[in-house]
């Protein structure tokens, strides 16, 4: 049964991998993309929660403000990011992108009063010399790494908010509440931002949506009854390196000298705070 979590877990992490080039594709601003995804997302993953928790138990809303921050950081989460793989290199955004884990981290240390350790200290050191190695080697977007970095810190208010929440409710429950909400943060772009929808940016969002957001989560679920989430925690650095692969193959963005050092320090510094 382990092979199938780490089967399930190599899956998902491949497929969020992919989501970067999703965005390219679609050629929506980020947004509406998000928007989109969230749209197509959500049944499934409400299915699933019912499913998994009941009607009674997606209701209990009490608290509701850690639900609702953290719809507002998922929105506001995936707006930067795609808004980063569309101004820079895959490489960069995404490197830059996946420091969220240890803010979220340091987020709970600071606020939930859990203990840093010495080693959340160094790999937090490891993964920020990764931002400004990756970030040196890109000077000419700049915009797209802050963009990136903005994202970073969302993500971690995203993971610190949703360890809040589970610690009342069930985190499917948690996930779909955040879906929801994200869905109401990002309709105004629907009429911010110039945009047009055919049947290939329709499949693109479609897509995005039911496989990139609601089978990765199904499959990061599933793989979390057969593996530890210490693995899990490490496993899902392989997005920096699946995306990068993707971005070469796809886009034919060849990942510099600096982001490649970057990217190993950001993903040497997260496995060792996920160790910790």
């Amino acid at each position: 049964m382990k092979k199938r979590g780490l089967i399930e877990m190599l899956l998902a992490t491949f497929i969020w991998g992919s989501t970067p080039l999703m965005s390219i594709y679609s050629h929506l601003p980020s947004g509406v993309f998000v928007f989109f995804r969230v749209l197509f997302a959500f049944p499934c993953i409400f299915y699933f929660a019912i499913k998994r928790a009941g009607f009674r138990e997606f209701f209990r809303l009490r608290p509701f403000w850690p639900l609702m921050l953290g719809g507002i950081a998922l929105g506001v989460n995936w707006i930067f990011f795609f808004l980063a793989v569309n101004m820079t290199k895959v490489s960069t955004a995404v490197s830059i992108y996946y420091v969220g884990p240890i803010v979220s981290i340091l987020l709970a240390a600071l606020f939930l009063k859990e203990k840093i350790t010495k080693k959340i200290l160094v790999g937090a050191l490891i993964a920020f010399c990764g931002v400004i190695v990756s970030v040196k080697g890109e000077f000419s977007a700049d915009i797209g790494a802050l963009m990136a970095l903005l994202a970073a810190l969302s993500y971690g208010a995203l993971g610190f908010f949703s360890k809040v929440a589970t610690m009342h409710h069930k985190a499917v429950i948690v996930t779909a509440w955040q879906v929801l909400i994200s869905l109401f943060i990002t309709f105004p772009f629907l009429f911010l931002n110039s945009w047009s929808f055919n049947i290939s940016t329709f499949f693109i969002a479609l897509i995005t949506g039911v496989v990139h957001t609601a089978l990765a989560l199904f499959l990061w679920y599933d793989a979390l009854n057969y593996i530890k989430v210490s693995i899990a925690s490490v496993l899902q650095y392989l997005d920096i390196v699946f995306a990068m692969v993707l971005a070469y193959v796809f886009l034919a963005q060849v990942p510099g000298t600096y982001q490649i050092i970057g990217a190993f320090l950001i993903i040497l510094g997260g496995i060792i705070s996920s160790k910790s």
